[in-house]
């Protein structure tokens, strides 16, 4: 009998372990120096090219020339760091992807042109992928909200970890 609730015991310890270990080192992916570093660095650049109205304009009407072509692509509503939104809206961004580089967990950063911060960060079914090929396949969103909407972004301060959480799946309410 003794035997047997040593067995059990050590089996249900194997049990709690297999299910709470993924779950904690999953929340330690999210905050690794190298992704905290990644923000940092991102952030700051970000704000510097949404600064430059030089540079914003310019990128803005980049992306307007191409796609006022006849024969526009339909991924022609995005560069590798700026994307237009139908109404003219725009949104200055950088994002990661864990295929580039394994220290980082997937990642997507930018500041709109309503002067918001936004994040996304992916859960492993979900993110963008290398050099943004998932939006680069959709549609071109009507307005910045709808894009916010359809990869799950989310509103942040623009300097906090707050950006480094999930935002996907979507929390149930």
């Amino acid at each position: 009998m003794k035997k047997r609730s040593v067995i059990i015991t050590v089996l249900s310890c194997l049990l709690v372990g297999t299910i709470i270990l993924p779950l904690s080192r999953g929340e330690d992916r999210l905050r690794t120096r190298a992704r905290v570093e990644w923000k940092e660095n991102a952030i700051a650049e970000i704000a510097r090219r949404a600064a430059d109205s030089n540079w914003l304009a310019s990128a803005v009407k980049s992306l307007s020339v191409e796609l006022a072509k006849p024969d526009a692509g339909s991924d022609d509503w995005l560069s590798e760091k700026v994307i237009l939104l139908r109404n003219g809206e725009w949104i200055v961004f950088t994002n990661k992807c864990h295929k580039e580089d394994q220290r980082i967990h997937d990642i997507f950063i930018g500041r709109g042109s309503d002067g918001r911060w936004y994040y996304s960060s992916y859960h492993s079914t979900y993110h963008f992928c290398i050099g943004m090929i998932v939006p680069k396949m959709d549609e071109q969103p009507e307005s910045l909200a709808a894009f916010a909407k359809r990869y799950f972004l989310a509103e942040f301060d623009g300097r906090s970890d707050e950006c480094l959480k999930l935002t996907w799946p979507p929390k149930r309410k």
